[in-house]
Formats: C-alpha cells, sequence, structure tokens
C-alpha cells in the first residue's frame, strides 16, 4: 500500500492484489503483539496513526490502522485473490506480465511482489524430531499461553518473536526454556522519535566500522545471564527490543539453553551434555518470502532472499520486490515510506534489458 500511495500520488495506475483481507496478516499471530517502534515513526506515508492509539501499537490496532489507510485514499485493492503464477510473455510486440490467480487473468507492464516475510513459516529440520513424542510448532501456530499450562516448553529462536513468546509463557507461571544459538543484541523500547528519526539516519550514512563501535558501546550486555551478544555484530544483527526476556531470566522465570544436538522421545539433548524433558517445542525460526510464483524471474541468496538491485529483480528489470530486506537499525515501519518512494522512483526510470525471458504463453491475447 505504501508503493500505491506514491503511483496513486504520480497519478498512475494500479491494481493491488490481497490474499486475504487487508491487514489480515496482522491477526494471525500471538496475541501480545505489538510494533516495537514509537507510533510517530510507523504510520504508512501520507496517513498518521491515530491520536488515541498508545505509543507502541498493537497488532489489531495496527491491522484496524491499515483497513482505514486503504478506505481513506480509496486504493484499488481487489481482496481475497490468491495469485498462483506470473509469467513474463515475451510472445508480442510489448512483453508483458501474465498473472494466473483465483480470480481469473490479470496483465500488467510492472509487477511489484510485497509479499513480505510473514507468510511461509522457517521449520528447520531438528535432528531427532520424529522421536519426539510432545508437540512440535511454529510459532505461526502460537497464539496465546493457555494451552500449555503445566507443560515444560522450549522455544527455539531467539528474535522479537522468541523472546516475546517465552515472556508471555514465563508469566502465566508456564515452566519455559529458551534457546539461544548464536546470541542475541538487546536494545531497550525508544522513547524519542526524533532521536530514532536522526539515528536511523546517522546509521544509514555512517561507515560500517564506526557504525557497529557506536552501537556495541550503546547496548547494555547480558553475558552474565548466558546472553552473548550476536557474533555478527550490532550492525549486521537485528535487534530484539525491551529488556522482558533478561528481566525474566534473572528472575529464573525462563532459563537459557545453548544448540540443541538432537531431539529424543518427550526430552531434548543439548550440545553441551545436558538432557532435559520438554513437553513442546515452540520454533521462533523466522520466516522465508513468498515468492514462489515468480520464481523462475529471481535470482536468490543463501538464505531465500531475492538477489535485488534497486528493489530490481538482477534477471527481470520489470520485477520489483518492496519488503524483504528489514533494517538492523530502524524498524521496517519506520523505514517503509521511505523504501516505498525510492521503489517508485526506479520504476519510472527508463528499464535496462532483461537478461532472461519466459517462452511466449500459448494462446495469450
Amino acid at each position: 500500500m505504501s508503493v500505491a500511495y506514491y503511483l496513486q500520488q504520480r497519478g498512475l495506475p494500479y491494481l493491488i492484489l490481497e490474499q486475504q483481507t487487508v491487514g489480515a496478516t496482522w491477526l494471525q499471530h500471538y496475541d501480545r503483539l505489538h510494533l516495537h517502534t514509537l507510533k510517530a515513526v510507523s504510520a504508512l506515508p501520507g496517513l498518521p496513526l491515530p491520536s488515541h492509539f498508545p505509543a507502541f501499537v498493537s497488532a489489531t490496532q495496527f491491522a484496524a490502522y491499515l483497513r482505514e489507510y486503504a478506505h481513506h485514499f480509496t486504493m484499488a485493492v481487489h481482496e481475497g485473490v490468491a495469485v498462483h503464477q506470473a509469467l513474463w510473455n515475451t510472445g508480442g510486440t510489448t512483453p508483458y506480465w501474465w498473472l494466473t490467480t483465483s480470480a481469473g487473468v490479470f496483465t500488467c507492464e510492472t509487477l511489484v511482489v510485497a509479499t513480505g516475510i510473514w507468510n511461509t513459516p522457517h521449520r528447520p529440520h531438528l535432528p531427532g524430531q520424529e522421536d519426539f513424542a510432545g508437540a512440535l510448532l511454529h510459532a505461526n501456530h502460537y497464539y496465546i499461553p493457555n494451552p500449555f499450562e503445566g507443560q515444560r516448553v522450549l522455544v527455539v529462536g531467539a528474535g522479537n518473536s522468541g523472546a516475546e513468546i517465552a515472556v508471555d509463557l514465563a508469566e502465566h507461571g508456564i515452566e519455559t526454556g529458551i534457546v539461544i544459538r548464536d546470541g542475541m543484541n538487546l536494545v531497550p523500547y525508544p522513547t524519542s522519535a526524533t532521536a530514532m528519526r536522526v539515528a536511523a539516519w546517522a546509521f544509514r550514512h555512517l561507515p560500517h566500522e564506526p557504525a557497529n563501535w557506536l552501537l556495541g558501546r550503546s547496548r547494555k550486555r547480558f553475558e552474565h545471564l548466558g546472553i552473548p551478544p550476536h557474533p555478527a555484530g550490532p550492525i549486521k544483527a537485528y535487534p530484539v527490543v525491551g529488556s522482558e526476556l533478561p528481566d525474566a531470566v534473572a528472575a529464573g522465570r525462563v532459563q537459557v539453553y545453548g544448540a540443541i544436538e538432537r531431539l529424543e522421545a518427550g526430552r531434548v539433548r543439548f550440545a553441551d551434555g545436558q538432557v532435559l524433558p520438554f513437553d513442546s517445542i515452540i520454533l521462533a525460526t523466522g520466516y522465508r518470502p513468498s515468492v514462489g510464483f515468480v520464481r523462475d524471474e529471481l535470482a536468490f541468496d543463501a538464505q531465500g532472499y531475492p538477489l535485488l538491485a534497486c528493489y530490481r529483480s538482477t534477471i527481470n528489470p520489470h520485477l520489483f520486490c518492496v519488503g524483504f530486506d528489514y533494517p538492523t537499525t530502524e524498524g521496517w515501519l519506520q523505514a517503509i515510506g521511505r523504501v516505498a518512494h525510492q521503489a517508485v522512483q526506479e520504476m519510472l526510470k527508463p528499464r535496462p534489458a532483461s537478461a532472461h525471458a519466459t517462452q511466449p504463453i500459448p494462446d495469450a491475447a
């Protein structure tokens, strides 16, 4: 919708195909999910978040805001449309995109993939998981702690979701552990929108080494709690916001464990030799981009993310991907207006020749 906003401001035609309804993704995660950036820097371009919303907006409130955003700007959104395949048709005098969807065929000159990274849960295989007798689920299917009452639960993954889920379980008296294999970088909740803007600008322009040093100096360390800093350094590793997890660890409500060696029947064997019983394991192991419908027109890095040059596919210059690169020194919502504006500016530039083309589509009109 941010991209659509800038296209609309320029009087350019566009259409958004939405598989569900506007904002639905925000309603499909755990109940305590909320923004980690202040609402003053978290709005989409052109419409601030409502003044009566709290400083850190809940997922439910943000979903409502997205629906209001689409209504406010009378955006061209077709809801309930699943895209099955996007083919680059070179059969005529003017190449174009041919999209097969649940609502029929759509065509366009430029395709923007903005499906985000919350639709395809990443579930790494844990050795021995076939033998584990308890529940093994992805964080995408965790909503509230009640079903885990009376259990020993292990959360695998130390990002923002993993930290919040572990704290959520512990606050409800559930015996909780969290696997922190590589370390994590923790930052306090922001208190000033101005400071957030200045810091984001500064860290976008500072050279890597000074930026890494400054961030490292400004962040509190928690090695004494078994939470080492991430080895990638503060400028590269996405931070976990807030001190709820280290507070819970210090209070003995959450136990920290290292790497998992393998799962066994009803228990987990850790790389340090510990073998402990667990009833459920929650994989807070992130997501991967949802780009299968257009993957033949993209190249990918080792983690499965599209390789882009100024938001363009490195294979097909008529394909743009927005929303797959999350900055480590500012929230994605804080950056989204700038990113969408840059992407639209890039769309308006002359297109370089495509290095790849599909075969013509049979019987294409």
